[in-house]
């Protein structure tokens, strides 16, 4: 009896606290949770950053079109000689297509100077174009830089929409993790209450001499056994607890603990969530908006590009420049010009086996065919999964709503048959096989409603949806 009376000291301590903790909780609603993570996680700054890159390709790639200033200095001095002065500046402004518009100045001088670069004591200005009309005329390295780019910036959205999509679903996994380790530590809480309560009223009837003796051991065993459960159910719960204070962050740099009075809702809230209708309809309309087959979408229109880049590569390298040539006539720069002062050239380069650039097209075309088959595998694994999902949206809906009706029954009987025990009319053996329905039914019921919510979850994240 002393060991009895000290398990009773024990497991009131540990009821009432539970109790009083409960009285002074504050609720960690869904929303709360998620607004929390999504706003504060440093993944969040992750997906920011990933939106940010494609925008930092787009400005790197446009460089290639930047005009660029060039110039220049040469000059050989020797035993009081000069030998050459060569001074140049110019600029060169190149275009979408195979073609640049370029000008400059030079002046150069010196005993020892090159007859060919002789220029006007005053120097010599030049401006003029210069053109590829084969290789390059059409798409260059340049625009396929800056087209590709372009894409690029569109699919690191969708990788930003991934990121969040993944940190949404793993949060939220956790947060019903914990709901569900919380909803079942209740209870068993209640359970050891009823027991503790049970065993109380069974020694005092076995002092009073109205129950046998025996019926003590079987309101102990009773007792332990549901304080047992009772501890495997906290266990679970600060694993769950524990692992929810992962996605709990303050900037993005300052993690939060879970405060100990922060509790889920009650289970009495939660209602089992039937398939939404519009759901249905994403399955047709998949290649519109799903962040996977975009990405996926986008890295086909890139090798398009690159596919179009080699096409180009095949044709012979055909350049031509031409340059008007003009002098200052005084010293206030008044241009003297004429229509037979030009500089020009032209270079032609044509590879006899062309083996470096058919080989980069054949690659091209197969890498594009993978792409395109990867496409269309991806959408059908999507659809399988996402109806996989909602057929395990709808079970679990409709299991849910079956076990609510379920729960209040085995609750209606256990509540009888106490009645019928405190009356003298039942026995402790069928109060506690009715509690012990009770307790199933209800750890059943709480294990529905989470699965339900995380079906519904889960199809949204397979849709990617979560977000929305």
């Amino acid at each position: 009896m002393r060991t009895a009376a000290i398990l009773i000291l024990l497991l009131s301590f540990v009821a009432n606290s539970g109790r009083s903790q409960l009285d002074s909780t504050q609720i960690l609603s869904f929303d709360a949770f998620i607004a929390q993570v999504l706003n504060h996680h440093p993944i969040t700054v992750q997906a920011e950053n990933a939106a940010k890159i494609g925008e930092a390709y787009v400005q790197k790639a446009r460089g290639g079109f930047d005009p660029k200033i060039n110039g220049g200095a040469d000059q050989k001095y020797f035993k009081d000689k000069n030998y050459y002065s060569l001074l140049h500046a110019g600029l060169k402004i190149p275009t979408w297509y195979g073609v640049a518009v370029q000008g400059g100045y030079d002046l150069n001088s010196g005993d020892y100077l090159n007859p060919e670069r002789n220029t006007p004591n005053n120097g010599l200005f030049y401006a003029g174009l210069s053109v590829d009309l084969g290789r390059g005329m059409l798409m260059n390295q340049r625009k396929a830089a800056f087209d590709k780019a372009k894409i690029y910036q569109q699919s690191s959205v969708q990788s930003r929409r991934i990121i969040l999509n993944n940190l949404y679903y793993d949060a939220a996994s956790a947060y019903w993790e914990w709901f569900k380790a919380s909803a079942k530590l209740e209870i068993y809480e209640k359970a050891v209450v009823n027991a503790e309560e049970r065993y109380k009223s069974v020694v005092q009837n076995v002092i009073l001499g109205t129950d046998p003796a025996i019926d003590t051991v079987e309101a102990r065993t009773q007792l332990q056994s549901r304080y047992f459960s009772y501890l495997d159910s906290r266990l679970d719960y600060l694993n769950a607890s524990a692992l929810l204070e992962i996605y709990l962050w303050e900037n993005g740099q300052i993690p939060l603990e879970l405060d100990s009075s922060m509790t889920p809702p009650s289970l009495t809230d939660l209602s089992p969530i039937p398939v939404e209708t519009n759901i249905y309809l994403r399955l047709d309309s998949l290649l519109n908006y799903h962040p996977d087959l975009l990405k996926t979408q986008y890295a086909y229109e890139q090798q398009r590009i690159d596919l179009k880049l080699s096409r180009e590569n095949i044709k012979p390298i055909i350049s031509l420049k031409y340059n008007a040539l003009a002098q200052p006539a005084n010293e206030e720069v008044d241009f003297y010009y004429s229509l037979n002062n030009y500089k020009w050239g032209a270079n032609v380069e044509i590879p006899i086996f062309l083996r470096k650039e058919r080989g980069q097209l054949k690659i091209d075309r197969l890498e594009l065919e993978n792409l395109q088959n990867e496409m269309v595998f991806k959408s059908e694994s999507i659809q399988f999964k996402v109806q996989s999902t909602i057929n395990a949206w709808q079970i679990t809906n409709e299991q849910a709503s079956l076990w609510q009706g379920a729960t209040n029954d085995f609750s209606t009987l256990y509540q009888s048959e106490k009645t019928l025990f405190e009356v003298g009319e039942s026995s402790l053996f069928m109060v506690n096989s009715r509690e012990k329905s009770l307790i199933d039914a209800r750890l059943k019921l709480v294990e529905t409603l989470i699965k339900n919510q995380k079906a519904a979850l889960k199809t949204k994240y397979a849709l990617g949806i979560t977000l929305e």
